[in-house]
């Protein structure tokens, strides 16, 4: 049951991106948090929010 709505919150995720003609792989990770789910949508609200990293600055957050 849990899976079936993973798998309509990422089915209504990508109709989302395809509308704001975002185009790139999405990439949702379990758990869907209201956080994760948002920064989805990739709508222009959340366009507008992106920071760019500036030549040589490292990230913040470490990939394991």
């Amino acid at each position: 049951m849990g899976s079936s709505v993973f798998f309509a919150i990422r089915d209504a995720l990508k109709a989302a991106r395809k509308q704001f003609g975002e185009n790139e792989v999405l990439r949702l990770q379990s758990p869907a948090t209201p956080e994760r789910i948002r920064i989805s949508c990739a709508d222009p609200i959340l366009k507008r929010a992106l920071v760019e990293p500036r030549e040589g600055e490292k990230s913040f957050f470490v990939s394991i």
